[in-house]
């Protein structure tokens, strides 16, 4: 037992001396350490590498970095790891990570990072030390290294010495504080407060300004068209020697002619006695192409383009008040638009999710296509869930293939195809209805409400139903057919299809009339006599031709905001006093002269009504006679 204890002892000295051995053999870098680290602590970084290739560790914090440069051996193949290397904390909390992280910091000082676990075999064959907070493996087969205690003793008092300065320079650089800067104010003797300007007696009011104020000021502001094209006018007037016009200059000539041309438009409306506010009784929807309407589904107007729409057709829930757009004037006024679903661009148009435009109508018959508010009816969206087949389809009334999506004749085994839009213009039979789901609910719960679609191609219409309309030339009312008991024959069809083709396609290629009135002279030249400027009578004719181009381009619409709303209106042409005045008047006129005829008719009524019973009378008293005499 004493053998074996001394054993045991006499190998615990050999692994101290040799570790002591170690530690002075350690290679330390040949540069001053702390100089390296005070000129590394002003760059103000926040890892610090070490500056030996083959190490190559990273530390955190200047104190860790300096205890590396300082103890570490960077003989050895495997460079030591650094008590101070940071470990990951989890972040479950604010406050929970705010304390892990301080215990980690906390045991990252006082412990080493623990060594890799061995298995029972090799935990035979090691002998593990802990030496100045560093734990040493060493295998129990591996040659050591002997020493004396003497100068093991004296190698390390040696380090010691060698470290201790630049641990204390170390420490010295750390207990430094960097002084904050010191606030410093000057006392005035003749600072005096400025009193508070005077309290309005009244309050600050926004006043709308008139119409007539507002045609005095100048509303119209450049474009980059308007821009480009002043600046070509300038380089050409810079080559003949002439000055620039200016921008003011060129706005207020653009503002009076739009001003001036709006005035013109009033006179020539009142001088041609446009039939303002007067609401025609034979209008039909252009959706459903039904014209009754109720107090809670009324028949609304555009302002602008004159459409007419169901409020339930359309989405307004709400009447509006004042003018009314629909949203194709809204929000293009000036540029036509398309439909994605069909070839024709007249109607009720609304806007998808992806910014194009298409048919109220369109939107309602194909069956994948939907509207993401059903109160407002916009915007019409799941375009892009239309299967190919229905895209590649042709429409047999219009003959264009890959134009659009097309439904296809309710009857079994047809296919003939076509456009929503082109069998409303062709009056093929298209009926919505709701019907009751006789599948879902229970025998006592209401049960759901579905809208069945039904339509026929011009060759498969019932004989017991009333088709919808007759296609006629546009600017004409649409009138409903009588019953289609007697069935067309296939020469009827063709020619009736045929005439309908003819009249889309004028539709389509028609150009819409613009209606930009032309400036009387004298006009022209009072809105010159308003500049001064060289050459005013070239300049002048060249802004009115651009003032002309810009306006057609835009089909007509006014540049100016405030005068959009009134182009083309049929309500808010003002009409003078005795107009209303006369048609009154008449209107009255003619109501009891209805009135006169309507009696008139009852007379005449009963006049034949008499004579018929006296006819009668007569017959009977002659047969009668003849009885009589017989």
């Amino acid at each position: 037992m004493k053998k074996e204890n001394f054993l045991f002892q006499a190998l615990c000295n050999s692994v101290f001396c040799a570790y002591g051995t170690q530690k002075a053999k350690v290679m330390r870098p040949d540069f001053d350490v702390a100089e390296f680290c005070r000129n590394l602590r002003a760059t103000k970084s926040s890892n610090f590498k070490c500056p030996i290739e083959e190490c190559g560790r990273v530390y955190k914090s200047l104190s860790g970095l300096h205890y590396h440069l300082l103890k570490i051996d960077h003989n050895a193949p495997t460079p030591a790891s650094s008590p101070f290397t940071p470990r990951r904390v989890s972040k479950k909390g604010r406050r929970s990570h705010h304390s892990r992280s301080s215990a980690a910091a906390t045991s990252n000082f006082l412990s080493p990072p623990p060594l890799p676990g061995l298995t029972y075999a090799e935990a035979q064959e090691m002998v593990e030390f802990h030496l100045d907070g560093t734990t040493v493996r060493v295998n129990i087969h591996d040659s050591l290294e002997v020493c004396s205690k003497d100068d093991c003793i004296d190698s390390s008092s040696d380090i010691m010495k060698e470290t201790k300065p630049a641990m204390e320079q170390a420490s010295t650089l750390e207990d430094t504080k960097v002084s904050l800067p010191e606030p410093h104010f000057t006392i005035l003797d003749s600072y005096t407060i400025s009193d508070a300007p005077p309290m309005p007696k009244s309050y600050i009011r926004f006043i709308e300004r008139s119409t007539e104020e507002l045609d005095a000021e100048v509303e119209y502001d450049m474009d980059e068209e308007d821009s480009a094209w002043l600046e070509l006018i300038n380089i050409r007037r810079a080559n003949v020697g002439l000055t620039d016009v200016p921008v003011d200059i060129f706005e207020l000539l653009m503002d009076r002619l739009e001003k001036e041309s709006y005035f013109q438009t009033q006179i020539c409306a009142k001088s041609e006695d446009i039939g303002a506010g007067v609401i025609d009784d034979e209008a039909v929807c252009c959706i459903c192409m039904d014209g009754e309407c109720q107090n809670s589904n009324v028949i609304l107007f555009c302002d602008m383009c004159n459409l007419a729409v169901h409020q339930d057709c359309y989405g307004v829930p709400y009447i509006p008040e004042g003018q009314w757009m629909c949203r194709r004037c809204l929000q293009s006024p000036s540029r036509a638009v398309d439909c994605v679903l069909c070839p024709n661009n007249d109607g009720a148009f609304k806007q998808t999710d992806r910014g194009h435009w298409a048919h109220v109508v369109c939107a309602l018959w194909i069956p994948e296509v939907r509207f993401a508010n059903t109160v407002f009816l916009e915007p019409i969206d799941s375009i892009e869930k239309i299967p190919p087949a229905r895209w590649k389809l042709t429409c047999y009334i219009c003959k264009q293939r890959g134009v659009g999506a097309c439904i296809q004749c309710q009857k079994s085994h047809c296919y003939a195809a076509f456009h929503v839009t082109c069998a409303q213009q062709a009056g093929l039979y298209m009926k919505m209805d709701t019907v009751t789901d006789t599948n879902i609910g229970a025998a006592m719960e209401p049960r759901p409400m579905t809208v069945q679609k039904t339509a026929y191609c011009n060759s498969h219409t019932p004989a017991n139903i009333e088709s919808q309309t007759q296609p006629l030339p546009a600017g004409k009312k649409q009138k409903t057919l009588v019953p289609t008991a007697n069935i067309q024959s296939p020469e009827e069809s063709r020619e009736k299809m045929k005439k309908v083709r003819r009249i889309l396609a004028k539709k389509r290629s028609s150009v819409p009339t613009l209606s930009i009135p032309t400036i009387p002279p004298d006009r022209i030249q009072e809105i010159a006599k308003l500049v001064s400027i060289p050459k005013k009578n070239q300049f002048i004719p060249r802004l009115i031709a651009y003032w002309t181009l810009k306006r057609q381009s835009r089909n007509g619409v006014p540049l100016l905001r405030r005068l959009q709303s009134s182009h083309l209106s049929r309500r808010d042409v003002p009409r003078p006093q005795e107009d209303v005045t006369e048609q009154y008047r008449q209107f009255r006129y003619l109501k009891r002269l209805r009135q006169d005829l309507e009696k008139t008719r009852l007379l005449c009524e009963l006049v034949r009504k008499r004579e018929k019973l006296k006819n009668e009378f007569c017959k009977v008293t002659e047969k009668a006679t003849e009885l009589q005499q017989s």
